[in-house]
Formats: structure tokens, sequence, C-alpha cells
């Protein structure tokens, strides 16, 4: 957010001003200063010369050689000019307030406010004398004392600056509500003063209420056409309210105003990228750097969409260039910490994500991601513990979470308890973490699970005494039960269950499919094929950045549907056909395709169209879970740092006993995935 908070003071001006509002002089100082007002410096400061060659003590000409020093940009030797004519004459209230100007400028802010202090003696109730030295106080931090004088200023006389500076106070001291009533004031007296507007803007986009903020940068913007900052900070608050289109018209005016803006450069690219033009935001990202080359925010924007591009080596680079300008920059830290994990790089990503857990120790998606890479190496005990954490982060609460009156389960016992189980997450999820029900059944008197009306069917079926709701909205009233002990989220059962890899299930498989279903598909299958093995493929995930990431093209597929021995029958979900058709038009290859099997609507019918099968081989999507929970042989095809679940540097799975799993050598490399099944193929099959 842009923050005007305080007005650069042009000191030439006003003290020159200040001076000719005090006392009558004489002609030749009245001369001096009309060269000096003309900004005939050098003319003017030769007629100083002359009259303290006459006057060595004429204390106005000396001032007056003080303002020519500063004007010249020699702020010390002003110092000492003023402080000398303040020795001959104490007693002017203008020489005071110059020099308290003047060692402002120069960061000197306690002598500032000395000297503001002894101006007092003079003019004690002066309202702008307080207020000046509020501000002072303020800027060093020593807030009870600018409150102090802020108040005195406006109980001497209630002007708008004072109320500023009050406000800006309060709202740096997180007392925003009331620094909005200092700023509406300081507009009430002053309706012009855009300033205020502005901040009223920036108070009211901290507590959330955008469209009143979009109105005081709107005013601010009426009053001052070329008020760079509350253009640029209408722009950001149009991006929190996914106004896109309109916070891009901001950003591009803010950057007529102040085309140097490299905070603007930036925005305007993150806007550009939540829309998809991903070469215009690198392209505002680049030229946020050629602003200003230390600008951290810039470098981990520009490394994220590189990260996405797959650019990881470069995204680092870009990230510890952040890191080395902001050493505590959260979102250069977990960055690098999702950019060393997609590398394979562990050990380096852990240290990353405790950096930025170091930095802020509340980050919900920091320490989700922390869990990820913790459950990856096996470090299960601790995974699960930060795995929890996925409930504090707001999108994912908002999607998963489902409230039930009873108290969360701690791991206590659960003798002569019973525990409600409430899904959360995707199917393939629910199906895997279903695997821990037997064991809670063991602890648990009564087991209720409410989950996804597709999976009540085969739950039922492979589930004695439990008891199985279908998840609606509002929840069934069965489950407000006062009598159900306890409620636990499926993926929350791992932490109290699976503390380490010995306590995984044992058993090849936990579900049923239909068996009525099972033979009729087989034997339908058997006919087609002419009693070929029946080998069940699908090849690709959901369109997110992680689903692109492990699916593959059916031209992979390629060399292993070639092999003329096996039937190939697709389990792929959603609408595919037409992509079955032009790859047998491309390759002259068949890939069965079964209308009367529709996952999306009937999971049931899916897993008997598994279980008819001989073997399974997929890329890591709901099809390997079914299989897997079946018992099915099922061979799971990896990217090269896949899904915490599927580990590292194994063959196997503790999930499902029945799964073998290929891996990706190196980033993007399916071929030698599909060199490895066609291998596998004619190994176990002896072809």
């Amino acid at each position: 957010m842009v923050d005007n908070k305080s007005k650069k003071q042009d000191f030439d001006q006003e003290l020159a001003g200040l001076f000719l509002s005090s006392s009558k002089l004489d002609g030749k100082l009245r001369e001096a200063i009309i060269f000096y007002r003309t900004n005939q410096s050098a003319q003017a400061e030769k007629i100083c010369d002359q009259i303290l060659a006459i006057n060595s003590q004429h204390a106005s000409t000396i001032y007056l050689l003080g303002l020519i020093a500063f004007r010249k940009n020699q702020p010390q030797k002003a110092t000492k000019l003023v402080r000398r004519a303040i020795e001959f004459d104490d007693a002017q209230p203008l020489f005071h307030k110059s020099l308290a100007a003047i060692l402002q400028h120069l960061g000197q802010l306690q002598e500032s406010i000395n000297a503001y202090q002894q101006l007092l003696s003079i003019t004690p109730n002066d309202h702008s004398i307080w207020n000046d030295i509020g501000h002072l106080f303020r800027l060093q931090g020593q807030t009870d004392e600018a409150y102090s004088h802020f108040q005195k200023s406006i109980v001497i006389l209630p002007d708008y600056p004072a109320f500023y500076n009050l406000g800006l106070l309060l709202q740096e001291q997180g007392q925003t509500e009331e620094s909005i009533v200092c700023y509406k004031k300081s507009v009430a007296i002053n309706p012009n003063f855009a300033q205020a507007y502005n901040n009223l803007g920036n108070a009211f986009q901290e507590i959330g209420q955008y469209n009143e903020a979009c109105s005081y940068y709107q005013k601010a913007i009426q009053v001052n056409p070329r008020y760079f900052e509350a253009e640029a900070n209408l722009g950001v608050v149009c991006m929190k309210m996914e106004k896109l289109n309109q916070a891009i018209e901001h950003f591009q005016r803010a950057l007529q105003l102040n085309p140097k803006s490299s905070e603007t450069y930036n925005n305007l690219g993150l806007v550009l990228q939540k829309q998809g033009e991903i070469e215009k935001a690198t392209c505002c990202f680049r030229r946020a750097l050629i602003m200003n080359a230390d600008f951290p925010e810039a470098y981990t924007n520009l490394g994220s969409i590189l990260l996405e591009e797959g650019e990881i080596d470069k995204s680092i680079i870009l990230y510890n260039r952040a890191i080395n300008i902001d050493p505590n920059h959260f979102e250069a830290f977990f960055n690098l910490g999702s950019a060393q994990h997609r590398q394979g790089d562990f050990k380096q990503a852990l240290q990353s994500y405790q950096r930025a857990l170091s930095i802020d120790s509340d980050d919900a998606k920091a320490h989700s991601h922390y869990s990820m890479t913790l459950l990856t190496i096996g470090r299960f005990f601790e995974g699960w513990k930060h795995h929890e954490w996925r409930w504090k982060k707001a999108e994912f609460e908002s999607e998963n979470k489902r409230t039930f009156p009873q108290p969360l389960w701690d791991g206590s016992s659960l003798t002569d308890r019973s525990i409600l189980v409430w899904l959360e997450q995707g199917i393939g999820d629910q199906i895997m973490f279903a695997s821990l029900l037997p064991k809670l059944q063991q602890q648990a008197c009564q087991v209720f699970v409410e989950t996804g009306k597709r999976l009540i069917p085969i739950f039922q079926r492979s589930y004695t005494g439990i008891d199985f709701v279908s998840a609606q909205n509002p929840p069934d009233s069965l489950l407000f039960n006062s009598s159900i002990d306890f409620q636990c989220p499926i993926a929350s059962l791992p932490q109290w269950l699976l503390p380490d890899e010995e306590s995984f299930p044992k058993y090849q498989a936990y579900l049923k499919a239909c068996p009525q279903k099972t033979k009729i598909l087989r034997e339908k299958y058997q006919k087609i094929s002419g009693e070929k093995l029946l080998i069940g493929v699908s090849w690709k995930s959901t369109n997110d950045s992680a689903g692109k990431l492990k699916s593959a093209s059916l031209a992979n597929w390629e060399l292993v549907l070639s092999q003329e021995d096996f039937f190939f029958i697709s389990l792929q979900y959603g609408d595919i056909k037409r992509e079955i058709e032009e790859f047998t038009q491309q390759t002259g290859i068949q890939v069965y395709y079964d209308e009367e099997i529709n996952s999306l609507e009937s999971l049931d019918d899916f897993a008997a169209q598994v279980a008819a099968l001989d073997l399974i081989i997929s890329t890591s999507n709901t099809a390997v879970h079914v299989a897997g929970a079946l018992g099915k042989p099922v061979w799971t095809l990896l990217n090269y740092v896949p899904s915490w679940r599927w580990m590292i540097d194994r063959t196997d799975s503790p999930w499902y006993p029945s799964m073998v799993l290929f891996r990706q050598k190196c980033i993007g490399d399916w071929d030698s995935v599909f060199q490895s099944v066609h291998h596998s193929l004619k190994k176990c099959f002896q072809i």
C-alpha cells in the first residue's frame, strides 16, 4: 500500500516567507532579501557581507546567510549561522523555527525538538509549534509525547494538520477506527486536503471496507487529479476486490503520473498474472527491477512465474536474490522451499520452510507445505502435526470444513466412546484415508462416517458395523446426536493412527466391488478382447498446475499401448471419447472406451470395472486409489517429485500393498517411465 504520510517541505520558500513576515528592515537588508527571493543568492550574500563588515553581530543578516547556505545545500553551515543569529537575538521566534526545520532536514530530530521547545517558551500558544513537535516525537516513536502534543495543538486551535497527524499516529498504533475519526475531522476543516482522503482510503482498506476505501481514494483524486499515491492505492484495493480490469486501469494511470514506480509495476504484474497474461506480467516484474534492483517482492514474483513454467533453477536464483536484499522476506523463503521441493532437494526445502516459519510462525500455508515435505520423506509423526494447519488456510477451510457440535478427537481413548468421521478433500484422498477405518473400529464402540454420495455403496459393502451417512447441506440431523462423543475429519485420523510406517495397515484390500457387476463386466471384456489380458489405463488428472505435472498425454503411451497381446481399456474420467478417437486415427492403436461406465456418476460401477481387470496402469489419480484399495495389481506412474503420499526412492507404497511405483528419473521425463512399463509388461507376462 502506498502511504503518503508526510509532505516534503520546501525549506527555501518557507524560511524566506517567514523571514519576510518579520519586523521592518533597513534598506540594505531589504535589498539582500529581494535578491534572495529572486534566486540571486550570490548578490544577496555579497550585500550581507557588506552589512556584517559594518556590524558583525547583526542577527537578521547572519540569519539570512543561514538561509542562503541552506539553499546552497549546505545545511551544516546553515545550522551554525542560524545558531549564531540566535546568540545575538534569542527572542526572535523565526530564528528558532528555522533552526528546528533545518535540524529536522538533517535528521537530528531530538535537536529539532529542543529548538521547537525553545520557541514554545517565546510563543506558548502557537498551535502549529505543538503540532510540529508532535510530528517529530511520532517520527522518533515516542507515541505518548506525540499524542499529548497533538492534543495540545487541537485544544489551542482545532486545525486540520494536527487532526491529520494524530490520525497518522493512531493508524500506526493499530487504532484504525480512531484514526478514521481524526482524518474525517481534518477533511471537515479542509475539504481540499487530498492526503487526508488518501489516508482515509488506507485506513478503510486496512479494516477490509474496500468500497469505503475506493470512495475516499476517488475523493483524493478529485481534489488532486495528479495524485499518484491515491491512484496506485485505488489499483491495490480494486485488485483485492478482484476487479482486475479496473485495477489495471488505475495502475496504468499511476504509471503515467510516475513512470518510475517499481511498486506499481510490481502490482500491475500481479494483476496481469491473475488474468493469465503471463508474458505481460513477466515484463512488469522485470520493469520493476529495472526501476529498483533492490526490490525483493519483484524478484519473488518473477521467480514464481518461472517456477510455474518449470524454470526451477532460475526461480531459485531470484528467490535467493530477494533473500540477500531482505533476509526476513517470508515469501521468498516460502517459495524457495517450494522450488527446492520440486527439485527433490527435500533437506534444503525443510530448511527454507523452517526459516519462513521463524519469520511468521502462524502462517498456515508454510506449515502445510512443511508438512508435505516431512511426509514425503517419511517423517510421519512431525508431518501429521503440521498437516493440521491446513484448517487455518481460509480457502481450504471454506471448501472442506463441516460443522458439527462434537469436540474434535484428541487421540484419547475411544473405549466405550463413539466418533463421527467426516469427508474432506477429493475422492482419492477419502479412499486412501478410509484404510484407517478398521483401525478406528477396533478402538471405538461405534463409528459414524459422513462421506460423498458416490462412495456410500462401496463403503457400506466393505465395512460392517460402521454407520455411513451421505454428505449434504445442512448435514443429516443424525450426526448432531449428543450421544456421539467425538468428531474428526478423515485426513486428521493419521496423526493419531499412523505415527510411523510400521503402523500402516497391512491388509491387501479393504474395499469390495460389487461381485455381480464385476462378473458381468469381466465376461463382457473377455469376450470383446478374445480372452486377452485386460489392462485398464488412465493418463491424466485435474487441470491445475499439480495435475498437469502428474499427467501424461496419450502420445506418451504409444509404446505401451501398441502391444497387441493386451486389451487396453480406458479408466480415464471425463469426456475423453474424442481424445481416444484422435489417438487411434494418428497411431492405429485401439483403446476400448466403455460408454456404460461413468465414474463421475457411479463410483460403484467404476470400482466393478477396475475389479474386472487384470492390471491397472495409471498416472496418479482416482483410478490408482480405487485399484489399490481393491487390492488389484496397479502400476502408478509418477512425475519426478510426486504427491507426498508416494514418498521418494521406493517402488512400493505403504498405503497400497498391491501397488508398484514407476518414477520419472528427471523432471518431465515420461519417456523413461513408459520404457520401464513396457519392459515390465514383457518381463511379467513373458511376451
